[in-house]
């Protein structure tokens, strides 16, 4: 769709959205600015930009860990455990 729905202003670009009355283009370019958000959201890339955006970056980092702790499988998080502890175990009595 080269015209906006709703004032009819040309479209720019790729843009998904009119910048005059923020309506979508067409239902396919809401699917599409939807899945673009959703995989900005959940990706490292996205996690990194936000970080980068962040007035505090250290705590934006932290804020960041903290989430993708959250979203870790409870099984993954007991095999990370137990890697660390034999890994603990490995090298502490050789210091």
């Amino acid at each position: 769709m080269k015209n906006c729905p709703q004032c009819g202003q040309a479209r720019i670009g790729e843009e998904f959205k009119c910048p005059r009355c923020d309506v979508f283009y067409s239902q396919l370019d809401e699917l599409l600015f939807e899945e673009q958000q959703r995989l900005e959201r959940d990706t490292l890339a996205g996690a990194m930009k936000r970080i980068r955006a962040a007035t505090d970056r250290k705590q934006a980092t932290k804020w960041e860990l903290v989430a993708i702790w959250r979203k870790t499988p409870l099984r993954t998080k007991i095999v990370l455990w137990t890697v660390l502890a034999f890994l603990f175990v490995l090298i502490v009595p050789v210091i």
